[in-house]
C-alpha cells in the first residue's frame, strides 16, 4: 500500500496486514505499535487504520506518526424488537470503532440505564447489554446504545424489548349445531373455534384423535382467524374428534386443546340458497397495508350448492406476478405491497342460487424509508458541510436533527448551523468542528435513524488514479475519464483536452465533484491525451489520460420476427459490422435474456455463422430472440419474436355444480391459446349407462363464456368434458368431470315418423321411429299403439303394448284408411300424448284402365299422349302411383306388305316394348326419341303400390319422314395416279324415302380449287373419279337425303401419292455359304409385290463401317452377298425406307465365309478335328430343322397378289362388291422364329398414315405404289410398309 505522504515511509514486503472493520483494505506493510493514518477512500472519504505504514520516495522506513483521531462509528446495533421467553437471556449488541477509543452507554424509556443493576451487564470492552431471565420481564421496554469518544456521540436504533409470560391460552367454543343433511345449512352461522392472542401469533391446525389433519376444500376451510368454517354441513362431517392444535415457534411449543364433537343428521328437507357472505363481516371493510410487506384479504360464504369464490380490482387489473389465489379462492394475496396498490378489491361468492359480494378498501401507508441518507464526510477549515436527510412514508415522517444525541433544539445558537429543506447547513467550518450528526424521521408505522460524522483535518493535494491511464470507447457512447483527488480543503480539479484547452468548454463535457469528466457523445476525432490538475492550499499535482475512439458495433440485418406452427422449423439471421481493432468480439444468440447455446444430447438450436435455427418449434419455444454482436467496448443488439401458433391447450379446473332439479352449471379455466385467440368452446357429454365410454358434443359456447348450462335427461350417469376451438383447430380435451346421475321420469318425446302401410292385402303394418335410449328415461321402455277405423267417425280404439316397431294389423279390408297413433311409456309413466296420422291397409292391383287414349304427332321422333281415367276411385284399389306407356316399333312405313307376303319360317320372338312411366296425376305425357318413317302402336296402364291395373286399347301411328342417317360405309381406292375409285352402302338409319346421295369433294393441292358437288340417283352405291391431279389429297362427304333433308355425312381421305413400304419378310437365312460369298433366301409374310432394299455388311474382325452391297427385290426371294474374305465373320442387315422416306434397317444377322481360319492358341479342344466336325453336324442338323418348320408353317390358303391384279377389270365397268374386301385378312401376320429378328412389329410401326380417322371416319383407307388398296393385304391399320424402290412392273395400269 502506497499513500505518498511526503516525509513518511515504511513498506516492507512480504507482510500482510488486514484491517479490521475495512474490507479490502491490506498490503505488505510492517506491524507498527499502535498508531493510526488516514487512509482515504472510506465510505466518507476517510478511513482511519491502525497500524499501517506509508511509502514516501526518499524517506526513511519508519512507522507512522502519532495516530490521528476518528469519530465513533457503530459496526453492530440492537433489533428494532426482540421478544423472549421465561427461560431466555436479553442480549442487546452494541458496537463501535473511534479513536480516542469509544465508551458505551444505554438509556430505557429515553432515561439513563445503569448496567450495574443485578442481574444486568455489559460486556468488558464492548457495548453489548445482557439481561438476566430472571429479571428481564420488569426491564421490557425501549432500549438504546450512544457510543461516545472525544469527537463525537454516536446513536443506535431504539430496540423494543418484548418479554412473554407463560404460553397464551386459547379459549374454546363448542359449536352450537342443528343437525341437517349434507345439502341442508344450520340456521346459525358457520360454526368457528377462536383462539388467542400473543406477541408472536401461533399457527393453527385443525387434526382428528389420529394426528391426521382435516380434509379441506372450497367447503370446508379454516380462515385467517384459525377458525373452520363450514360452508354447509353434511352428514359426512360427523366427528367426535374435531381438534385445534396451536404451534408457538419461539418456544417450539404445540398446545392441544379438547376435541370437539360435530354431529349432522340427515333430513329430507333439503333447499338450496344463495351465497351469503360471513367473513369478512364488515359490510365495507377498509385495511392498511405498508410498503412491501404482504397484504391478505379474505371472503369465506355459506350456501347451497357450496359457492365459488373470484375476485377483482374495482379501480383497475391485479398485479400481475404479486397477486396469490390461495385457500380455493378464498384469500388473496397482495406480495411486495406498493403505494399503486391502493384501492378497492371485491371477492364474490356464486353458486346456482345466485350470487354474493363484498368490497375492500385498501389503504397502502408505509414506515419511514431512505430517499436520501447522510454520509460521512471529511472537510477542511473553513468549508461548508451539508449533510442530507429525505425520508419517504405514509403517513409523512417527522424528521428531526441531534449533533451527538442532543437534539439540534437544545442546542445553543452558533451562527454557523441551519435546516435547508431538510438538510442541515455546516457553514465556515473550524479545526474543532468535528462531530457526529443524527437524523432521525418517525410516523405511526415506525422510526429510522442514521448517524454521519463530520471530520475537520488539514491534507494536502493527493491524485489517487494512476498516472497515464488508458480509456477506450466507441463513438456516440459516452466516456468517465477518473481524477480522484484527496486532501483537505477539498481539491479544485481542471481537465484539459489534447490541445489543451478547458474541457468544460464543450458541451459534451461535465465535470463531477468527485473529479472525474464526463465527455459524450463521442467521436472519432476525440482521440487523444487528456490532463487532470488538482490543487489546494497546500499543494498541486496532475495526471494524464490517454483516450481512443473506435467504430461503433452495428446490426446491419437484423432478425424478423417468425409466426409458425408447432412442429415447423424456424431460422433467424442477423448480420452485424465491427471495428478491425477491437478484438475479441463474436455474435450471441439469446432466448428471453437467456443465452441460446448448442447442446449434443439435443438439436433443439443450431448456431451456423449469424443463423440460428430452431429445429420442431413446440410452444414452449416461443419467446424473444435477441441477436448480441458484442466487443469489449460495446454491444448492438437486435430482436426477433418468435410465435408458436397451434391449437389451444385443454382447459383446466372443470367444476361442475347443481343449480336445480337435472340443470347443472360447468365452468372451466381457459387453456393456452397457443397464439390464436378461442373462437368457442365445445362441451361433450358421456351417458355412462346406454353408451358408456363415448363422448358426444352437446353444446357450443363462445370463446369468451368459460360457462354452460345443461339441463340433463332423466334416469342417465353423465360425465362432461371441454375442448377449445380456435383456426387451428381442436385442442385436446379436458379431464373429464365427476359424475351426476339423474333418477327415472316419464318419457318426455313421442315417437316420431309413425306410418301405416299395408303389404297384403288384408293387413296393415305399422311403424315408427323408436326412441333412442337417452329419451327412454327409464331402464325399459315400451310403445303403446292404438288404431281404429277411420269411418265412422268416434268408433272405439283398438290398442297394443309392444317393445319395438313394426306392429301388424291383420285381417284389415283392402286399402282402408285408419287413423294411428304411438304413445311412449315405462315404469314412471306415460310420455305426452302423440298426435293421430292416418294409415292405409295393403293395396290391390288396379282394376280401371286409362280411356280416350289419343295420340298427336309432334315431329318426326316424338308425340303428345292424352287420356281420361274415369271411374270409381275405389277401382284403383290403392295409391295412384302414376301411369306407364307401354309402345313397339313396328318396322318402317311401307314394309308391311313384304313382310306379310314372305313370312318368316320360323316366328320371331315378340318385340319387348318401351316403357315410358309417368309419376301422379297426368293425363298426358310426352313420347321421345322415336325413328322417323316407323310404324308404332301403344297403350296406357294406371298403377298403384302393389303394380299396374289392365292396359287400355292400343292405339296405333306412325312418325314421318326425317333426315336420313350417315352412310353405312364407304370404301376409296386408289386407281392410278389421276383416279379414285368409290364403293358405299345404304345408311341403316334411311329415315324415310331416299331421294338420292350427296358428294362433296374438296382438294387440298398447291393449287388451292374449292370444293365440288356431285349428285347421283338413289340406287346408285359405287362410282369413279377420274382425271383427278396425280399424287393429289381428297377429303371425301358422302350424304343420303330424303324429303326432309340432307342427313349427316361419312367423311373419307383419298390419296393418289403412292407411299413407300417395308417388305414383311417370313423366314430369313443363309441358303449357301462359300469362301467369299453367301446366299440370303427369305419368304413373304404377307403378299407384297416388287418391293426394294438394300443388303449392308461390315466385318466383325477389323473396324469398318456399314457397306452396301446392293439392292434386293422382296418379290424374287433371294439375293447373293459376293466380295467377302475367307474364314471372315461378317454382320448382314437388311435396309428400307419407310413411308417418311427415312432409312430403317429391318434384319441383322451374323456369316462367316469358309477358307482358312484364323489361327487359335496350339493345345486349346476347340482346334481338334473331332470337335470341329461335332459342332457343324449339330449346326447343320439344327438349320435343316428350322427351314422344314418354316416350310410347314409357310403354307396356306395364300395365293400371287399378281394373280389377283390380272383378274382386275375397269373399275368403270363394274361396281365394287363387298366380296373384294377382306380377302386377305387370314391372320398370318406372326413372328419369325429363324436367325432374323420379325418384321411385324416394324411394319406395324412403319405402315402408312393415310388414315381417314382423324376426320371422323370408320375404317382405315390406305395405296400401294401399284394403285391396289391395301385394306386387301393387312389385317390391321398400319401393318403395311412402303419402298423408296421403283414400282413393281407388274403392277395393274390406273384406270382414268
Amino acid at each position: 500500500m502506497s499513500l505518498g505522504v511526503p516525509g513518511v515511509s515504511g513498506d516492507v514486503p512480504g507482510v500482510s496486514v488486514d484491517v479490521p472493520g475495512f474490507p479490502g483494505v491490506s498490503g505488505d506493510v510492517p506491524r507498527c505499535p499502535r498508531g493510526l493514518w488516514v487512509v482515504p477512500g472510506g465510505p466518507g472519504g476517510l478511513w482511519v487504520v491502525p497500524g499501517v505504514s506509508v511509502d514516501v520516495p526518499g524517506g526513511p522506513s519508519r512507522c507512522p506518526p502519532p495516530p490521528v483521531q476518528q469519530p465513533p462509528e457503530l459496526t453492530e446495533q440492537p433489533p428494532e424488537q426482540l421478544v423472549v421467553f421465561p427461560s431466555d437471556d436479553v442480549t442487546l449488541k452494541c458496537a463501535a470503532t473511534g479513536e480516542p477509543p469509544v465508551e458505551f452507554r444505554w438509556t430505557r424509556e429515553d432515561r439513563p440505564f445503569s448496567g450495574d443493576l443485578p442481574g444486568v451487564s455489559v460486556s468488558p470492552g464492548g457495548g453489548t447489554l445482557v439481561i438476566n431471565a430472571s429479571v428481564a420481564g420488569q426491564l421490557q421496554g425501549r432500549f438504546r446504545c450512544a457510543a461516545t469518544n472525544a469527537l463525537g456521540t454516536a446513536l443506535s436504533r431504539e430496540s423494543r424489548v418484548i418479554a412473554e409470560s407463560e404460553t397464551q391460552k386459547i379459549p374454546l367454543k363448542h359449536p352450537k349445531i342443528t343437525p341437517k343433511t349434507p345439502q341442508k345449512y344450520p340456521k346459525n352461522p358457520p360454526q368457528n373455534i377462536p383462539l388467542g392472542t400473543a406477541a408472536v401469533p401461533p399457527k393453527i391446525y385443525w387434526l382428528n384423535s389420529q394426528i391426521v389433519h382435516i380434509a379441506q376444500d372450497a367447503r370446508v376451510s379454516m380462515g385467517q382467524d384459525g377458525f373452520l368454517y363450514f360452508a354447509n354441513a353434511q352428514v359426512g362431517d360427523t366427528s367426535p374428534d374435531y381438534i385445534c392444535h396451536a404451534h408457538y415457534l419461539g418456544p417450539r411449543t404445540i398446545i392441544q386443546k379438547e376435541p370437539l364433537d360435530l354431529r349432522v343428521a340427515p333430513s329430507n328437507s333439503v333447499q338450496s340458497r344463495r351465497p351469503r357472505l360471513v367473513v369478512p363481516r364488515d359490510p365495507h371493510p377498509t385495511h392498511v397495508a405498508l410498503r412491501g410487506e404482504t397484504l391478505v384479504l379474505e371472503c369465506i360464504a355459506e350456501g347451497l350448492p357450496t359457492p365459488w369464490i373470484s375476485w377483482r380490482r374495482l379501480n383497475g387489473p391485479l398485479p400481475p406476478g404479486r397477486a396469490v389465489l390461495d385457500n380455493f379462492n378464498k384469500t388473496l394475496r397482495l406480495r411486495a405491497v406498493t403505494e399503486a396498490d391502493d384501492g378497492e378489491y371485491e371477492c364474490t361468492a356464486e353458486n346456482g342460487q345466485g350470487s354474493a359480494r363484498r368490497s375492500h378498501g385498501v389503504t397502502v401507508e408505509a414506515a419511514p424509508y431512505w430517499v436520501r441518507r447522510p454520509r460521512s464526510a471529511v472537510f477542511g477549515p473553513g468549508e461548508t458541510a451539508r449533510l442530507d436527510c429525505e425520508v419517504g412514508g405514509k403517513p409523512r415522517p417527522r424528521i428531526s436533527w441531534s449533533l451527538n444525541g442532543i437534539p439540534l433544539d437544545e442546542l445553543p445558537d452558533s451562527g454557523r448551523r441551519s435546516l435547508r429543506d431538510g438538510a442541515l447547513v455546516l457553514s465556515r467550518l473550524e479545526p474543532n468542528d468535528s462531530l457526529v450528526a443524527q437524523c432521525e424521521a418517525t410516523n405511526s408505522h415506525g422510526r429510522l435513524l442514521a448517524n454521519a460524522f463530520v471530520y475537520v483535518v488539514e491534507l494536502p493535494v493527493q491524485i489517487l488514479t494512476p498516472d497515464g491511464e488508458r480509456y477506450a470507447a466507441v463513438e456516440n457512447q459516452t466516456v468517465i475519464l477518473h481524477c480522484r483527488t484527496f486532501g483537505a480543503p477539498a481539491p479544485a480539479v481542471e481537465w484539459l483536452t489534447p490541445t489543451l484547452e478547458p474541457a468544460l468548454q464543450d458541451d459534451r463535457a461535465f465535470g463531477f465533484t468527485n473529479g472525474s469528466l464526463r465527455l459524450g457523445p463521442v467521436l472519432r476525432g476525440d482521440s487523444g491525451v487528456f490532463t487532470c490538475r488538482a490543487h489546494n492550499a497546500h499543494s498541486n499535482g496532475s495526471v494524464s489520460a490517454r483516450l481512443r475512439v473506435h467504430a461503433a458495433t452495428r446490426i446491419a440485418v437484423p432478425p424478423q420476427s417468425v409466426t409458425a406452427k408447432k412442429g415447423e422449423s424456424v431460422t433467424f439471421s442477423c448480420g452485424a459490422t465491427f471495428d478491425p481493432g477491437l478484438e475479441p468480439r463474436g455474435l450471441l444468440w439469446l432466448r428471453d435474456g437467456t443465452p441460446v447455446t448448442e447442446s449434443p444430447d439435443s438439436d433443439k438450436f443450431s448456431v451456423a455463422g449469424d443463423s440460428l435455427t430452431v429445429a420442431a418449434v413446440d410452444y414452449g419455444d416461443q419467446g424473444r430472440f435477441r441477436c448480441r454482436a458484442w466487443t469489449p467496448l460495446d454491444a448492438a443488439e437486435a430482436e426477433a419474436e418468435l410465435r408458436v401458433v397451434g391449437r389451444p391447450g385443454p382447459v383446466r379446473d372443470l367444476q361442475l355444480q347443481e343449480l336445480g332439479e337435472r340443470r347443472i352449471q360447468l365452468s372451466w379455466t381457459p387453456g393456452e391459446e397457443h397464439n390464436s385467440p378461442v373462437e368457442k368452446f365445445v362441451v361433450e357429454q358421456e351417458e355412462g349407462i346406454f353408451s358408456p365410454g363415448r363422448f358426444q358434443e352437446v353444446l357450443t359456447v363462445p370463446g369468451s363464456q368459460p360457462k354452460a348450462r345443461l339441463v340433463l335427461s332423466p334416469y342417465g350417469s353423465y360425465r362432461f368434458r371441454v375442448l377449445a376451438v380456435n383456426g387451428y383447430g381442436r385442442g385436446e380435451p379436458s379431464a373429464a368431470s365427476a359424475a351426476i346421475s339423474t333418477d327415472p321420469a316419464a318419457p318426455e318425446r313421442y315417437p316420431m315418423g309413425v306410418k301405416g302401410e299395408g303389404n297384403e292385402t288384408n293387413n296393415l303394418v305399422i311403424t315408427w321411429q323408436p326412441l333412442s335410449p337417452g329419451d327412454w328415461n327409464a331402464p325399459q321402455l315400451r310403445y303403446r299403439v292404438q288404431w281404429r277405423p277411420l269411418e265412422p267417425e268416434g268408433g272405439p280404439w283398438a290398442e297394443a303394448t309392444v317393445e319395438s316397431p313394426p306392429f301388424v294389423v291383420r285381417d284389415t279390408p283392402t286399402f282402408s284408411p285408419f287413423k294411428i297413433r304411438v304413445q311412449a311409456l315405462n315404469d314412471a309413466g306415460k310420455g305426452p300424448e302423440p298426435p293421430e296420422v292416418v294409415g292405409y291397409s295393403g293395396e290391390d292391383l288396379p282394376l280401371v284402365y286409362p280411356e280416350n287414349v289419343g295420340v298427336e304427332v309432334l315431329n318426326s321422333s316424338s308425340v303428345l299422349i292424352t287420356w281420361t281415367l274415369e271411374g270409381s276411385t275405389s277401382r284403383l284399389r290403392g295409391h295412384l302411383r302414376g301411369y306407364r306407356v307401354l309402345y313397339w316399333r313396328d318396322g318402317w312405313v311401307g314394309e308391311r306388305s313384304r313382310r306379310h307376303a314372305l313370312p318368316p319360317a320360323t316366328p320371331e320372338p315378340p318385340p319387348q316394348p318401351g316403357v315410358l312411366t309417368v309419376p301422379g296425376q297426368a293425363s298426358e305425357a310426352l313420347l321421345g326419341g322415336l325413328q322417323p318413317w316407323s310404324r308404332y302402336r301403344l297403350s296406357v296402364r294406371v298403377f298403384n303400390g302393389r303394380g299396374a291395373g289392365p292396359p287400355s286399347a292400343e292405339i296405333h301411328f306412325h312418325t314421318p319422314e326425317g333426315v336420313p342417317g350417315p352412310p353405312e360405309e364407304l370404301r376409296v381406292e386408289r386407281l392410278g395416279d389421276t383416279a379414285l375409285g368409290l364403293e358405299w352402302r345404304r345408311p341403316r338409319l334411311p329415315n324415310g324415302v331416299l331421294s338420292g346421295y350427296l358428294d362433296w369433294e374438296h382438294w387440298e393441292g398447291s393449287l388451292g380449287l374449292g370444293p365440288e358437288r356431285i349428285s347421283f340417283p338413289p340406287g346408285t352405291l359405287n362410282t369413279t373419279l377420274a382425271r383427278l391431279e396425280p399424287r393429289g389429297r381428297y377429303r371425301l362427304e358422302l350424304r343420303a337425303r330424303t324429303r326432309h333433308g340432307p342427313g349427316e355425312p361419312l367423311v373419307r381421305l383419298g390419296s393418289l401419292a403412292p407411299e413407300p413400304v417395308l417388305p414383311v419378310l417370313g423366314t430369313i437365312d443363309f441358303g449357301e455359304v462359300g469362301e467369299d460369298f453367301t446366299v440370303l433366301r427369305w419368304t413373304l409374310a404377307q403378299p407384297q409385290a416388287n418391293i426394294e432394299f438394300e443388303v449392308e455388311y461390315m466385318s466383325k474382325t477389323t473396324e469398318e463401317p456399314w457397306r452396301s452391297s446392293g439392292r434386293a427385290n422382296s418379290s424374287l426371294g433371294r439375293y447373293r452377298l459376293g466380295d467377302l474374305r475367307p474364314g471372315t465373320s461378317y454382320r448382314v442387315q437388311f435396309v428400307g425406307r419407310n413411308h417418311s422416306g427415312e432409312r430403317v434397317a429391318f434384319w441383322e444377322s451374323e456369316v462367316q465365309t469358309n477358307g482358312t481360319m484364323l489361327p487359335r492358341p496350339a493345345g486349346g479342344f476347340a482346334t481338334e478335328g473331332w470337335f470341329i466336325g461335332f459342332v457343324s453336324a449339330a449346326v447343320l442338323l439344327l438349320l435343316l430343322l428350322l427351314i422344314l418348320c418354316f416350310i410347314k408353317r409357310s403354307k396356306g390358303g395364300k395365293y400371287s397378289v399378281k394373280d389377283k391384279e390380272d383378274t382386275q377389270v375397269d373399275s368403270e365397268a363394274r361396281p365394287m362388291k363387298d366380296e373384294t374386301f377382306g380377302e386377305y385378312r387370314d391372320g398370318e401376320e406372326k413372328a419369325s422364329g429363324s436367325s432374323g429378328r420379325s418384321l411385324g412389329a416394324a411394319g406395324a410401326a412403319l405402315g402408312s398414315d393415310d388414315s381417314l380417322a382423324g376426320y371422323g371416319g370408320s375404317a382405315d383407307v390406305q395405296f400401294n405404289e401399284d394403285g391396289s388398296f391395301i385394306g386387301q393385304y393387312s389385317g390391321t391399320r398400319g401393318t403395311a410398309a412402303g419402298s423408296s424402290g421403283p414400282a413393281s412392273p407388274s403392277a395393274a395400269a390406273p384406270l382414268d
